[in-house]
């Protein structure tokens, strides 16, 4: 009894820490948003990233809190709009707290784990393990993330965000594009409404489309009509054929009229020769040939770029498809680097064309180690291909290809 009460004190002893930001409600008219389980099962966050989006958690709760109850959190209600705000669409409530802190711990968790600092998770687990209600919940988490949040900083972070959403919706935010508040912006003008010279309440008179339908022949109906009529006119052709042939091996068979006529029935046509054995083994008499080796010409690393890798972003692609890839670059965090450019080929390995992608530039945050991006390519029509990412600055490098469909694939 007395570790509890010590507990409690010791919970309200810690100081509230002040929100960065006026808490506002994001609700269904938010346009671009993507549900978060997806956002973090592409894009890894920054420490800031993950900080900013557990305290959008404990705002959102809080705010729900107060006019309808504690939510109940479903993956297709937690959503990150193109602004970078984490929302949470009330899709039913519950009255009780333990009735939902289990999934709100889980939530909270899903954050810190997808962040690059380890650090921050393990305070945030230990926040969340000694929490009794949400408004404990709130100050503890508050607590364990304020020394990743820099109130200079919020803005630029929420337009990361912002920036990580469309790119995981396949869209590119321009360089002078910056997050803004569309909320009091006014929609199109109402068209005017023309004169019209009918009487008013008439309306045109409207057909019985029962008749014309009764009256129009299918397509499907013509194209059975004409199939019927193109076996008929075949089985008629070939009848009196057919009958003769049948009539003359069954006289064969059972009424012999000439002993010497042989008795039997001559096939059809003759059987065909049998391969020689070199053919049977030659690539062309089995249609397939070996699909040529991926060279891109550069090294796996070089200079400030210690490892390059492209993986496909949703799991595998095909021959005439759209294809989107991730290219993830490793940089030495001593070099300094302040930008990455790479660039997505397309290698036909039957016929050894090479299909250069675009340009794409990603700065290096300060002592990173790692950037990606996720682009997408339209793979031509061809048996074996090869992706592969290939640097241009500061460094040229390249990574392992990855193979549409499969590295023994043949032309």
């Amino acid at each position: 009894m007395s570790e509890a009460v010590l507990g409690l004190s010791v919970s309200r002893s810690e100081p509230a820490q002040p929100r960065l930001e006026p808490v506002q409600r994001i609700g269904n008219e938010a346009h671009g948003r993507i549900v978060l389980r997806g956002l973090l099962a592409i894009a890894t966050l920054t420490p800031p990233q993950a900080a900013l989006l557990v305290t959008d958690v404990i705002d959102q709760l809080e705010l729900v809190r107060g006019r309808d109850g504690y939510p109940i959190l479903r993956d297709q209600a937690v959503t990150v709009s193109d602004r970078g705000q984490l929302a949470i669409d009330r899709t039913g409530s519950v009255a009780s707290w333990h009735e939902v802190d289990d999934a709100v711990a889980g939530l909270l968790r899903n954050i810190a784990t997808n962040c690059r600092d380890r650090a921050l998770a393990d305070r945030l687990d230990e926040s969340i393990d000694r929490t009794t209600d949400l408004a404990d919940l709130a100050r503890r988490v508050r607590g364990a993330v304020a020394p990743e949040l820099d109130p200079s900083t919020v803005g630029r972070t929420r337009c990361q965000l912002a920036e990580l959403v469309s790119a995981t919706r396949g869209r590119t935010l321009a360089d002078d594009r910056v997050v803004t508040d569309r909320a009091n912006s006014q929609g199109p003008p109402a068209p005017a409404a023309g004169s019209s010279l009918a009487p008013k309440g008439w309306s045109p008179p409207l057909g019985n489309p029962w008749h014309r339908k009764r009256r129009r022949l299918s397509r499907r109906r013509g194209v059975l009509g004409l199939m019927t009529i193109l076996l008929l006119a075949g089985a008629v052709w070939a009848a009196p054929g057919a009958w003769s042939e049948l009539r003359r091996g069954w006289d064969t068979v059972l009424h012999p009229v000439n002993p010497s006529e042989q008795n039997h029935i001559s096939p059809v046509s003759p059987p065909p020769p049998a391969p020689d054995a070199d053919q049977e083994n030659s690539p062309t008499a089995q249609g397939t040939a070996e699909a040529g080796p991926v060279r891109t010409g550069l090294p796996g690393h070089a200079g400030p770029i210690t490892r390059v890798t492209a993986t496909f972003a949703n799991g595998e692609c095909s021959t005439g498809q759209p294809c989107t890839m991730r290219v993830d670059v490793h940089v030495d965090p001593a070099a300094n680097v302040a930008s990455v450019t790479w660039h997505v080929s397309v290698y036909d390995r039957c016929s050894g064309a090479v299909h250069p992608g675009n340009d794409v530039t990603m700065p290096v945050p300060p002592g990173g180690q790692q950037v990606y991006g996720i682009t997408s390519v339209v793979l031509p029509r061809a048996p074996a291909l090869a992706v592969a990412g290939l640097t241009s600055a500061p460094a040229a490098a390249a990574s392992e290809p990855a193979f549409v469909p499969a590295e023994n694939a043949t032309c």
